[in-house]
């Protein structure tokens, strides 16, 4: 009885772990479900992207996720929040299994939101004008007609 017992505290530790070993990782259901901007091959929740730049222009305060997901589906995620003046941006890929050594969280200080165009016709929007001088890509959508 008591070796019953014992496996089966065991099996439910040993769920209980690996159910919190995700780091707050979700899936693309879950992410489109909450909210974040999803960017995997098309944008999920493009309109609130676009709220938060109109936001930005305005000065208003505001917050969103940007949640891409690797080829083999752990997630990226790309917090902005603008308090009305300077944007806090960070980038955690702390989910993805194959992201080496510079794997992590990271964050900045950045003053815009820009728009270019690429090599495939997209539009790109970058965060822009940090402190740590780097631009990163936050989502690429088809150009509008």
């Amino acid at each position: 009885m008591r070796s019953f017992l014992f496996i089966v505290i065991l099996f439910f530790v040993g769920i209980s772990i690996s159910g919190c070993s995700k780091s707050g990782g979700y899936g693309l259901e879950e992410a489109i479900e909450r909210g974040d901007v999803v960017y995997r091959n098309e944008v999920f929740n493009l309109e609130r992207f676009e709220q938060f730049l109109i936001n930005l222009s305005n000065k208003n305060e505001d917050t969103i996720r940007v949640t891409a997901y690797t080829h083999e589906g752990d997630p990226i995620f790309q917090d902005l929040q603008f308090d009305g003046e300077v944007i806090h941006y960070s980038y955690d890929n702390s989910n993805d299994k194959f992201a080496g050594k510079d794997k992590g969280k990271e964050t900045d200080v950045c003053k815009e939101v820009i728009e270019k165009k690429n090599n495939q016709g997209e539009i790109e929007y970058l965060i822009s004008g940090c402190s740590k001088n780097t631009e990163h890509i936050l989502i690429s959508v088809e150009k509008k007609h």
